[in-house]
């Protein structure tokens, strides 16, 4: 019975090539997409999937005191000690800081990467597969150090690395190596006493270096932020595994962390936190969290991709039930004679889903194809580069990708089938427009309906996205970012040098330094003051700026005077908004007035020498905010290099060349300052060129669908139409006539598409301060696209029907 059933449907399929073209055609586009959706969802589900001992691990993240809120991934340096020692229930507990990361020297060699102070029970909760070395051992004494076999490789050759001593320049770069520092020092010569093959699978927990926890404490003052192991006041740069016993559940270990929380955080005044047990199968994907060790996408973005993809699928889906729901019109008698031959309603609907299934199938093969060309483009994005989606297929993601493709036959053809089966016999040889459903207000209007207006809000969503890209791309900073060098200090005294060395340079006019790059997204945080009012302490940004910058950026000072040019404590700048926030009353009364300011701990008064306009140094995103410019040179991280614009390649070896002559000992490295601030914009890019593919496909889908609606209606009236024309019907009349019900069912959809596009695109609009409006314009060009398209459409079939020979037509009647 089977085999006949996929008999009939291969027969069908072939029989009417142009319906089934279009019905594979579309659920091929829409389903290259969900597949696309799959294979991410199976790359991010598939972290630290092969570690033995996966569902009794944990990390340990912080929320705030009896809130469940702020969560951060980090947590307490003590934590790990006080949880193994005083609770049964945990096997074992290890403890990583993340203030490690820089170039490992050995001779002439360097390697670059980032990692963690950990202790050797990590290698007894995660798996790690040692290349050399003990991983009983490894951690064990100060100042050893766990590599990867890719950076032993870069050092040491085919050399065995075990007992190599290296030198260590700590660079502040992190285990996920996107960020680099920039500053340096050196933590002295480290042994190597372990080395790693590459992790088996995907790792929440990237590095390229391990060392010892114990080397914490005999490392240079403030080289870290915690040398001692009592300091539960920090929890932002620590992490902490737990390895539960067997039996013990997730409840039993976030009960002894809540006593725990209560035990340390409960008495205090401030800094309180709470700990919140994350199995590690929770770790990715997860909700937007800080401190996080890894890049992945947060489920909501894959719940959105994966609403917009089935939307695109649904739509399909509609095209395949109006056109089957159509064209069962032709088959009525086909059913009634198998009915009057015996068939039941199971066996009527088993044949029509089948149809749909060997469609959904044929379609699976096409999509498979699109896929790969889709791969192509999305490794292409920018942020793959940090996500690293893993595209390989496997036999489980090839039995998802047919299992996704039967449900979707099935999906498809269920109101087809349906409906076929519960009508009556008796009345299939009646006269077709005696079947209620296809009145007309039926079910065909309604689902052209729905298609339209997903098409017309997908095309006023990617309007919309396009136009605030093009105005975050022409954001005003409020400075100037043209022709400007950013380069990475590392160390703050190599900037006088710098300074001196280029000063004569003909391509270069201004230089001057700062504590990290305006716009780019960063910021520092502090408290002031006003003594005018002790009582009240105002939250702030700062960073450090000196005289040269000042000018350089184009700041306008709007009231008193620049920053000294020597290095001051003392005298500081503010922007407008600080002006108001701290109840200064006007920029010229806030000249000269003195303030309290929160520097790490010690609170000092400092002055105000002069007003800036406001200018955005956060990302562009955010709204403005009030802002503190000091100017001291050992905080000064950036040269900032104005240039020419002319002969930018010369200029840059220049200015290489000048580098490595005053400061041998580091590397020259260096960005333009408007490249930097793109990155924002290359991401928005990609989200819109992510949404617009989506677009395109389901404008494509439901104009695929309107194409097919519009053919068998041309064809099952191209009798009317020769006997309208043999009595004197006109072919711009008979057009109309063909084409009217079409153009009230697109008024229809425009109705109802308009409010919930605006509606729709108001919510992700008011994630950015500065955000373009909906207006008549955007949404006039997306209903004027939609209507062209579809009129289009419409009016070229209904034009081919009225201009065939009326003989041809009636020749059989």
């Amino acid at each position: 019975m089977l085999k006949n059933y996929i008999i009939l449907a291969w027969r069908n399929l072939i029989r009417n090539k142009s319906f089934s073209l279009i019905n594979i055609l579309g659920l091929a586009v829409s389903m290259s997409v969900c597949l696309l959706i799959i294979m991410i969802g199976m790359d991010q589900y598939s972290f630290d999937s092969y570690h033995s001992k996966k569902d009794r691990i944990y990390r340990i993240h912080t929320t705030r005191y009896l809130e469940n809120n702020g969560e951060t991934a980090s947590s307490a340096l003590p934590l790990a000690e006080k949880l193994k020692s005083d609770y049964e229930a945990i096997e074992e507990a290890a403890v990583l800081n993340s203030e490690i990361g820089g170039d490992v020297i050995f001779e002439d060699k360097f390697a670059t990467g980032g990692g963690y102070f950990a202790d050797g029970n990590l290698f007894r909760i995660l798996d790690f597969d040692f290349k050399e070395g003990d991983p009983n051992t490894a951690l064990r004494e100060p100042f050893s150090l766990v590599i990867t076999s890719d950076m032993a490789e870069i050092l040491f050759g085919e050399e065995s690395a075990l007992g190599k001593s290296v030198a260590f320049h700590d660079k502040d770069i992190r285990g996920l190596d996107i960020e680099e520092g920039n500053t340096e020092t050196d933590f002295g010569y480290f042994t190597i006493t372990g080395v790693l093959h590459p992790n088996p699978g995907k790792t929440h927990l990237p590095f390229k270096l391990l060392a010892s926890l114990s080397t914490m404490k005999s490392l240079p003052e403030g080289a870290v932020s915690i040398r001692e192991g009592n300091d539960w006041d920090n929890v932002w740069t620590n992490y902490t595994y737990v390895l539960l016993k067997e039996g013990q559940v997730k409840a039993d270990l976030q009960a002894n962390l809540d006593v725990v929380s209560e035990e340390v955080y409960g008495q205090k005044y401030d800094n309180k936190h709470s700990f919140k047990a994350m199995a590690l199968g929770e770790l990715s994907p997860s909700d937007f969290i800080s401190n996080t060790t890894h890049v992945s996408i947060p489920k909501v973005v894959l719940w959105i991709l994966g609403v917009l993809c089935l939307i695109v699928m649904f739509s399909a889906c509609l095209n395949y039930t109006n056109m089957s729901v159509a064209r069962s019109l032709s088959r009525v008698k086909e059913v009634g004679i198998r009915k009057v031959a015996g068939a039941n309603k199971r066996q009527i609907f088993a044949q029509f889903i089948i149809e749909a299934v060997v469609i959904s199938l044929c379609s699976l093969v096409f999509a498979f194809a699109i896929l790969q060309l889709l791969e192509q483009g999305f490794d292409g994005l920018t942020f793959n580069r940090y996500l690293k989606i893993s595209f390989s297929q496997s036999l489980p993601g090839i039995l998802i990708f047919i299992g996704f493709s039967v449900l979707v036959g099935v999906v498809a053809g269920l109101l087809p089938a349906t409906y076929v089966a519960k009508l009556n016999p008796v009345n299939l040889f009646n006269k077709l427009s005696g079947v209620k459903i296809f009145k007309s207000m039926g079910i065909r209007n309604v689902l052209l309906v729905v298609q339209f207006s997903i098409s017309l809000i997908f095309i006023i969503s990617v309007v919309l996205i396009q136009t605030q890209s093009r105005h975050m791309l022409n954001f005003d900073y409020g400075f100037d970012k043209e022709n400007i060098l950013t380069v990475k200090l590392f160390k703050s005294d190599n900037y006088q040098r710098f300074a001196q060395a280029i000063e004569s340079n003909p391509a270069v006019s201004q230089v001057g330094a700062a504590s990290m790059i305006p716009g780019g997204g960063w910021n520092f945080g502090s408290e002031v003051i006003n003594p005018d009012f002790p009582t009240d302490s105002v939250s702030t940004n700062f960073f450090d700026i000196n005289q040269n910058a000042v000018d350089l950026l184009g700041l306008e000072l709007i009231a008193g005077k620049n920053l000294p040019e020597e290095s001051s404590d003392y005298l500081i700048l503010i922007n407008e908004l600080s002006v108001k926030n701290f109840n200064l009353g006007s920029n010229e009364q806030a000249v000269g007035k003195q303030l309290t300011l929160n520097d790490e701990g010690q609170f000092k008064n400092v002055q105000i020498a002069g007003v800036v306009k406001n200018f955005q140094f956060l990302s562009p995103d955010r709204e403005m905010e009030s802002l503190v410019l000091r100017n001291r040179n050992e905080a000064m991280g950036f040269a900032l290099v104005k240039v020419s614009g002319q002969n930018q390649a010369q200029t840059r070896a220049s200015l290489e060349a000048a580098w490595k002559e005053v400061n041998p000992d580091t590397k020259f490295s260096y960005k333009y300052l408007d490249q930097e601030l793109l990155f924002v914009h290359q991401v928005l890019g990609d989200v819109m060129s992510v949404i617009g593919l989506i677009s395109f496909l389901a404008i494509f889908v439901s104009c695929l669908g309107l194409l097919g609606m519009a053919m068998y209606t041309a064809q099952t009236r191209i009798k009317e139409i020769g006997i309208r024309k043999t009595l004197g019907s006109s072919i711009p009349q008979i057009v109309y006539l063909l084409s009217k019900g079409f153009l009230k069912l697109l008024g229809v959809a425009v109705l109802l598409a308009i409010p919930a596009a605006y509606f729709i695109n108001n919510l992700w609009l008011n994630f950015f301060a500065s955000r373009v409006s909906i207006g008549v314009v955007e949404i006039g060009i997306g209903v004027g696209t939609i209507l062209l398209i579809s009129l289009g459409i419409v009016f070229s079939q209904s034009y081919r029907a009225a201009r065939v020979n009326p003989i041809e037509s009636l020749k059989s009647e």
